[in-house]
C-alpha cells in the first residue's frame, strides 16, 4: 500500500514550496486513478522484462532472482472469485469489474485450496469461431469433464449445464483502506477532515472516506513521477515536467 497522504504532501512540496494550495485535494484526486493505472502497467512491463532475462539466462536466480521478486509483487493482484450463472438461459457469467487477465476457470464455486476432484478446469477460448468449431466436432465437443469457457463481453461456459464457476484472475488495482484491507469498489482518494481553498490549509484526515493506492511501497517513486508529469502539464510548469522527465531517464 502507498499512502495518499504521503504522496499528496510530496506533490504539494514539489509543486509549490510555500504550500499556498496550487495542488488541492480535488486536483490530486482527479489524477489518482490514472496515475495508479499507469504505474500498474509499469509493473506488468517489469514482469515481462524479467521473463526475458530469465529466458536469456541473465537472471541471477535464487534469492537474487529479479523474476522472483517481481512475480512476488504481482502475486498480490491474483484474486479468486466464485460467480453464479447470470441467466437461466445457458451458463453465462459476468466478468468482474476489476478483471485484468484470466488465469483459470473451474466448474464449481470452491477455492483452489479446497477444490475436489469433481471440479474441472475449463479450456479458455477467446475466438467465437473456434468455439463454434469445437461445438460442431464429434471428437472435441465440450463435456462436463472437459468444459470450454468462451470469453467475450461475458464468460460463457460450454456445455451450458454449469451453474457456478470459480474464476482465478489478475485484478486491476483499486484501493486500500487505512487498515490496509482491499476495497475492490473504490479508487484512491484523499479526503481531509477540513480544507480551506483560500489558504490551502488542511486539517486532519477522514479515515473512513480516504482510500490509499493499491500499489506496493517500492513503486512509490513511480507514483510521484507520474503525478509530477501530469501536474507539470496542468500548471504549465516546465520545471515540474522537467523533473519528471529527468528522473525517469535516470531510473
Amino acid at each position: 500500500m502507498i499512502s495518499v497522504v504521503k504522496v499528496f504532501n510530496t506533490l504539494r512540496d514539489l509543486c509549490n514550496e510555500d504550500q499556498r494550495g496550487f495542488i488541492t485535494p480535488e486536483v490530486f484526486n482527479s489524477f489518482a486513478q490514472l496515475v495508479q493505472e499507469n504505474v500498474y502497467e509499469k509493473m506488468k512491463d517489469d514482469l515481462l522484462g524479467t521473463v526475458r532475462l530469465r529466458k536469456s539466462n541473465m537472471d541471477l536466480g535464487g534469492v537474487d532472482s529479479k523474476y522472483t521478486d517481481v512475480k512476488s509483487v504481482m502475486s498480490d493482484y491474483i484474486y479468486e472469485l466464485s460467480i453464479p450463472s447470470s441467466t437461466e438461459d445457458g451458463a453465462n457469467f459476468p466478468k468482474p469489474h476489476d478483471l485484468d487477465r484470466i488465469i483459470s476457470i473451474h466448474t464449481d464455486n470452491t477455492k483452489q485450496e479446497v477444490r475436489s476432484s469433481e471440479s474441472y478446469q475449463c479450456d479458455i477460448v477467446y475466438d467465437l469461431e473456434k468455439a463454434s468449431m469445437l461445438m460442431r466436432s464429434n471428437l472435441s465437443s465440450p463435456t462436463s469433464s472437459f468444459p470450454v469457457a468462451l470469453v467475450h463481453d461475458k464468460i460463457e461456459v460450454l456445455p451450458d449445464t454449469i451453474s457456478d464457476i470459480s474464476l482465478m484472475y489478475y485484478r486491476r488495482p483499486t484501493s486500500r483502506k487505512s487498515d490496509r484491507t482491499l476495497d475492490r469498489n473504490s479508487f484512491p482518494v484523499y479526503v481531509p477532515s477540513g480544507f480551506s481553498a483560500g489558504s490551502g490549509v488542511i486539517s486532519g484526515l477522514d479515515v473512513n472516506q480516504t482510500r490509499h493506492f493499491d500499489l506496493p511501497a517500492e513503486y512509490y517513486d513511480y507514483v510521484i513521477l507520474e503525478y509530477a508529469e501530469m501536474m507539470g502539464v496542468r500548471l504549465r510548469d516546465p520545471m515540474i515536467s522537467a523533473y519528471s522527465t529527468q528522473e525517469q531517464a535516470q531510473s
